[in-house]
Order: C-alpha cells, then structure tokens, then sequence
C-alpha cells in the first residue's frame, strides 16, 4: 500500500468546515448546545430558589440524562429506518413546544419541583430522540480521515456553549430571572430547527427492507457485545462517568451552601469547565500526534479524580474556578478520545446504533450518579461526597486495564463492495426463517490449533453481523473434518449479515479458509426452519 501524503494523514485542525453540511448540522448544535445549558444552570437555580433538598436539586440532572438512558437506544434504530432530517426535524419542534411551556409557565408563577422535573424529563426526551440521528449525520458529512478532528470541532461547540450558556443565563438571570432564560431558548431551540430545515442530506437507496424496531435493537446491542473496540470504549466511558458525575450535580449545592454564590457566580463556575474543555478542544489534534489514546485518557482520569476531591475544601471563587478549568480539559480529553475511538471503530450500518448506545451509557451514568451522589451528599455532606467520588474514579483505573482504548482501522469499517448473495432467494421468502448455514471444512491434523483459533474469530464476527447462535463442530468420525454452524432469524437476516462485511471481516474469512486441504472444495448449505 502506498503511503499517504502527509497533508491527507494529518488534516487541518479546520479541515471539516470546508464541507457544507458540517458547517450547517455544526451551527445547529453549537444554538442547541448553548440552549440546553442555559436551560441547565437556569432550571437548577429555580430548583434551588425554590429551598429544594440536596436530593431534589441532584434529581435536575436525573431528569435531564434519564431520557438519554431509555430512548436513545430506540432512537438510534430510528435513524437507521426513517430520514435523520425528519427525526430530528420533529424531535426539535417537542423540544421547542415544551420549552415555551416552562417559560410560560415560569411567568405565571406556576412551576413547582415536580412541574419543574416533568419538563426537565420532556425536553430531555425530544434531545434524546435526534441525538444518535443528529451524530450520525454530522459524522457522514466529512470525509472518514477528518472524523477524528469534525468530533474535536463538536465537542468544541458544546464546551463553547458550556462555556457561554451558564454565563449568559446567570447574567439573564440576575437581571430579569429565569423566565427570560427560557424565553431565550425558546428562540435559540427555533434557530436550530431553521438551520436543519435548510440543510438537505442525500438519502441512500436501500436494497433490502429496512429492519423492524426490536430486531434493529436487538443487532445494535449484538453488535456492542461482540465487538471489542466498542465493548471496550462503551465500558470505559460509564467506568469514567458514573464516580465523575458527581461534580457535575453538586456543584449547585457547593456553590450555594458553601461560598453562597450567586446565580451569576454559579454560572461562572459551570462556564470555568466549559473553559478549561475549550482549551483541551483546541489542543486536541497536539495531544493525538504525540501521546497514545491509551495514555492520555488514563492521566486526564487521574487529573479529574484528585480535582474533585480538592474542590470541596476551596474557600473562593479565586481558588476554585482555575481547578474547575483543570477539570473541564480533562473531562473534555478523556470523553473526546473515548468518543473518537467508538466513532472510528464501527462501520456506517450500526453507527447510529452505537451513537446511541454510548449515549446511553453516558447518560445512564450522569442519571444513576445524580441520584448517587446527591444520596451520599445528603448523608455525608456535598465536599465529602467529592472526596468519595474522586476515590472511586481512582479506583477504576486498576479495572479498567483490561480494557485499553484505541483509534479504529480503516479495514475494520470499510464495507467490502459487491458482495454476492447466494443463488437461493426464490426458494425462502424474505421473512422466512430462522435460517441455518453450515460450513463445512478439512483441516491437516498439524494445523488444527491454528484453525481453530481462526475459527472463534470468525464466529465473533458472525455473531457481530447478525447471527443468534454459532457453533464449530468436530467430526467424531473422521479426524480433520470440521462444520461451522450458524443461525440467523431469517432469510432477509442473512442476506443482511452478507451486506455487512467489512475488509477486516473478509480477511479473517479467507484466513479460515486458507487452512482447507488443497483439493477439497468447501461445502457451504443453507436450510429453513419447517417446524
């Protein structure tokens, strides 16, 4: 293979904004992103005005990650049957309507705790309803070698708003109160909505019918499970979340009862994160070029860990805020590159899946940690439940050595073309099934080891692309004869299974192959289920 220039290996950290549609989808997330954190900080300040416990305050960021955990699955099959541009086109006008809702509602005075969690929890929901579609769409829109850094470019536009949103809504606050916020976002969510109704997308011409919801479920998370870049990244990612939350959903409470700040200074304190994230952002492409994927995300874990538990002990503002920024780089590092590692390792057909399964898990994590730690900050007090939280992420650190995280290859997400479809069709009906296909092979007695190891790595990509069952069988009557059994849930299943192919996955199947004695062709059969 030749080697590539160096420009094409290396891109321009800009590089994507030459594209369109990324600048377009970009400028929609970078409006939307600044509206859910003013909503954020603007929702958890009303909730704390209103005297609520620790517990009911910590619950704001159950109510707005809750959604995430039980739809985003659901959502990311969606993107793969319906149009993206409807799906998010739809979920934002929720989004909006439930927005004008609280703002409206907020004027009149007639928000309460539980009100205030419902809409949390709606327009958490309308979110996660475009969120696998919207990241799908902003992947496909640059070239696979510029994904990397269009990711760092996203998660420069939600640290920006992280920055700027807490920041504009504390100063709105402080001049006319939350409503105005809400107003605000209103229009911000609208803005969005134009940006996504102007931008056109091509819509690929599928071969085969599209998958049921359950089925397109069920293959996302087979997929997960049997394959080991994104096992690992996905269980990387909730052992990193779930003790780092913690910062997230008491900083309102630490604000408050310990340095008695304002709604202006809380918002500075959530924006001195999204600063140090920017800076993080913007040394991204620096970072990757000379440190490992594995490294970096293993210090910026060790540099979170022992800012959370300092930060509960800081007695001003002038102490706090730069350690705040110290911990939005390495929040933004470690999630940024954990992110990029899923993202590269999974080919086009379940990239929404995944996209929404890593949302799942991220939220998941922020929705079952604001419940944890607010429990832990009600019996021990807000510092100490830091103190506990940065203990734990340490901790993880030894688990998840088994578990090490890199950039994919491009021959594990590159669809091998043409792929030929067996000659059977007009003899099972597309739905027809389950279907059984059995391979059977040769092997010479000395390279049976060899073989068999091929062989397991074949079944795990079988499993991957669609089959329920696989087995490799023995021959108990003649020594080197082995069959490969696996089943789908039908015929169109299979023909599914065969479109899914990557070039990685072929060469693991002609290396299986390879092992066959010369002269003995391979015998492949394929039977319907009657009974």
């Amino acid at each position: 293979m030749r080697s590539m220039p160096a420009a094409a290996a290396d891109p321009p950290a800009w590089g994507p904004f030459r594209h369109p549609a990324f600048r377009s989808l970009w400028t929609a997330a970078l409006v939307s992103y600044i509206a859910f954190w003013m909503q954020t900080v603007a929702g958890a300040w009303l909730m704390v005005s209103m005297h609520a416990s620790p517990l009911v305050v910590a619950l704001m960021q159950t109510a707005a990650s809750l959604p995430m955990f039980l739809w985003s699955l659901p959502a990311g099959v969606l993107a793969d049957l319906v149009d993206r541009r409807r799906l998010i086109l739809g979920s934002q006008a929720a989004v909006i309507m439930a927005m004008v809702v609280l703002a409206a509602g907020t004027v009149a005075g007639a928000i309460g705790p539980v009100l205030l969690l419902a809409l949390t929890f709606t327009l958490g929901t309308g979110l996660a309803l475009s969120g696998p579609a919207w990241q799908s769409s902003i992947a496909e829109s640059v070239p696979r070698l510029q994904l990397p850094q269009a990711l760092t470019l996203v998660g420069i536009a939600y640290n920006v708003a992280r920055a700027v949103g807490p920041a504009l809504a504390g100063a709105l606050q402080a001049v006319s109160g939350p409503a105005t916020v809400f107003v605000a976002n209103s229009i911000a969510y609208l803005a969005a909505f134009a940006l996504v109704w102007r931008w056109r997308h091509p819509v690929p011409k599928a071969h085969l019918p599209p998958e049921r919801l359950v089925s397109g479920m069920r293959t996302g998370l087979q997929y997960a499970a049997h394959a080991t870049a994104v096992r690992s990244a996905l269980l990387r990612t909730a052992a990193f979340m779930l003790p780092a939350s913690a910062l997230w959903a008491l900083l309102p409470v630490l604000g408050q009862s310990r340095l008695g700040v304002s709604a202006a200074g809380y918002g500075l304190l959530i924006g001195s994160l999204g600063t140090g994230a920017i800076v993080a952002g913007l040394a991204m492409p620096w970072v990757r070029a000379r440190i490992p994927i594995e490294i970096t995300v293993v210090v910026t874990t060790v540099i979170y860990a022992l800012v959370s538990t300092l930060v509960g002990e800081l007695p001003s503002l002038a102490l706090l805020c730069p350690m705040l920024m110290l911990a939005g780089a390495a929040w933004s590092l470690a999630l940024t590159l954990l992110n990029a590692s899923l993202m590269t390792s999974v080919p086009s057909w379940v990239r929404s899946r995944t996209i929404a399964l890593n949302l799942l898990v991220t939220q998941g994590a922020m929705a079952a940690g604001g419940a944890i730690w607010g429990t832990v900050a009600e019996a021990l007090h807000a510092n100490h439940a830091l103190i506990v939280s940065g203990v734990a992420l340490l901790a993880t650190l030894a688990w998840v050595r088994r578990h090490p995280v890199r950039l994919g290859d491009e021959r594990d997400v590159t669809l091998v073309p043409g792929e030929l479809q067996p000659g059977l069709s007009d003899a099972a009906p597309a739905e027809a099934g389950p279907v059984a296909v059995e391979i059977r092979y040769r092997v010479a007695e000395s390279q049976r080891r060899d073989f068999l190891d091929a062989a397991e790595e074949v079944g795990a990509i079988r499993r991957r692309n669609g089959a329920r069952f696989w087995r490799l069988y023995r021959d108990l009557a003649e020594d080197g004869r082995f069959l490969e059994r696996f089943i789908v849930e039908s015929w169109v299943d299979y023909q599914r299974q065969l479109m899914r192919s990557t070039v990685a996955d072929r060469s693991a199947e002609d290396r299986l192959r390879a092992f066959q004695v010369t002269g003995i062709p391979i015998e492949t059969a394929h039977y319907l289920a009657e009974r």
